[in-house]
């Protein structure tokens, strides 16, 4: 797996800069599906079926952008 720095909003239009981890074999691809997770305040956060991150520490809801 490969950390890679990305940009998220969250539900409320504030912007974070945030850790992903990506799959080491599909890194080189530049679509946001091939994400594992990302890493927000030490959460590690899966994504849902429509690519959005919920928090289930702060309740927030991601978006990468």
């Amino acid at each position: 797996m490969i950390k890679q720095s990305i940009s998220v909003k969250d539900q409320f239009g504030v912007k974070h800069a945030i850790q992903a981890t990506v799959d080491h074999q599909l890194f080189n691809m530049q679509s946001h599906s091939n994400i594992k997770y990302i890493t927000v305040d030490g959460e590690d956060i899966r994504p849902s079926f429509e690519m959005f991150f919920q928090s289930s520490l702060s309740g927030k809801i991601f978006k990468i952008i």
